[in-house]
């Protein structure tokens, strides 16, 4: 064999033994297991629909005190900034404006308690036993006088003597009348008629009175309510015309948020729906509150938008009126139920969709039956049970 022929079959042998290796060591290669893919637990949790309705905070218990007449203003006892109690004088108008409603109100309570006086006097004997004892006595002393006069007066035979014993006589008499009439009246009990007309001069004389306390004390310019000044236009010395605004007065705490949603989220949102309201300037705190009244008007502008007032549990300290605020409005709610993030089901208009589960060993596609589709958890139905893995990509 030549040197060339040798060469060749040592490659070939090569060749054979190199393939023989290969082919030995593919068939005894171990099978790579699945790769374990990225999961998430089926778990219970609460499964919340949200409404986001950005606003703003709006005071909902100011009011303007007007100046209550024509007149001139003597002092201004407030700042704008200060603290008012209910019915805390504001300012006090000059005396001249004041002085007939003064006076008027004087006469009406002296006059209400005369009245009242003369009612009361009915509820009780009109004259004491030694009053009526002693106009007793004058009673029998003049019936005594009268017929002393009357017999003189027929024995007299003198013309003039007897002219002034009759004259005497006659004036005996109207003095006895007088006496037994007085003695009528005060051992007598007043009539009923007595009672209605004294009843009805006291309830006229106390009308009077309350009419005349009203007109003066509505010349006091006074708080309407405990609260803060906001407004301070009233100027010592200055005259005003009746109903010109002199102070506006707000309740600090009387909070509300007025809030706009959008034309799609209309007809989801009610009155009565729970909030949680968020604001700029207390980033830290969350109040409560619910939905309270909705407008439906739409708001002027180039977004269809309408205005809901929200009211709240709470009005924590470092609020005060415009700051800024956005509302999540609760539309619905499913607590403790089977849920998944809202990232892992590509769930379509339907109900009922498809997920990858992983039984440890391999990928299964499982039907389910969705519920309510929340802002960050979907409720499941049924296809699925609490602590299943789910494929996530």
């Amino acid at each position: 064999m030549n040197k060339r022929a040798v060469i060749l079959f040592a490659f070939v042998g090569v060749l054979i033994i190199s393939a023989a290796g290969y082919f030995g060591f593919s068939s005894s290669k171990v099978p790579e297991a699945t790769p374990t893919p990225q999961t998430v637990s089926v778990t219970r949790c609460d499964v919340e629909q949200t409404v986001t309705a950005p606003g703003n905070l709006v005071n909902v218990n100011q009011a303007e005190v007007n100046m209550p007449t024509d007149g001139r203003i003597a002092s201004v006892n407030v700042r704008v900034g200060d603290k008012v109690l209910a019915g805390q004088i504001l300012a006090e108008l000059d005396p001249v404006t004041t002085t007939q409603a003064q006076l008027d109100l004087l006469e009406a309570e002296k006059e209400l308690d005369t009245l009242q006086k003369r009612r009361t006097a009915l509820d009780y004997p009109r004259a004491t036993n030694d009053f009526i004892k002693d106009l007793r006595r004058q009673i029998k002393a003049a019936k005594q006088t009268v017929s002393e006069l009357n017999d003189a007066a027929k024995k007299a035979e003198d013309a003039m003597i007897k002219s002034q014993l009759l004259a005497s006589l006659s004036t005996a008499k109207e003095n006895l009348k007088n006496l037994e009439s007085k003695l009528n009246w005060y051992t007598s009990k007043p009539t009923e008629n007595d009672v209605v007309a004294a009843d009805s001069e006291l309830a006229l004389a106390q009308a009077k009175y309350d009419a005349a306390k009203a007109v003066l004390e509505s010349l006091e310019i006074k708080a309407p309510f405990a609260g803060i000044v906001f407004e301070v236009s009233a100027e010592v010395g200055q005259t005003y015309h009746a109903e010109a605004t002199l102070f506006t007065i707000g309740d600090p705490k009387a909070l509300e948020v007025i809030a706009n949603i959008t034309e799609e989220d209309y007809p989801i949102v009610s009155a009565g729906q729970s909030v949680e309201v968020y604001f700029d300037a207390r980033p830290e705190v969350t109040v409560k509150g619910k939905v309270e009244r909705i407008i439906p008007k739409r708001i002027e502008g180039d977004r269809p938008l309408y205005n809901i007032y929200v009211s709240l549990n709470e009005i924590p300290d470092g609020l005060a009126d415009g700051m800024t605020s956005d509302t999540a409005i609760t539309i619905a709610k499913h607590e403790g139920v089977l849920c998944l993030p809202r990232a892992v089901v590509r769930a379509s208009s339907g109900d009922i969709t498809t997920v990858k589960v992983w039984d440890g060993v391999q990928e299964l596609t499982q039907e389910i039956m969705l519920g309510l589709r929340g802002d960050t958890y979907v409720e499941i139905v049924s296809g699925l049970n609490e602590s299943q893995q789910v494929i996530t990509r």
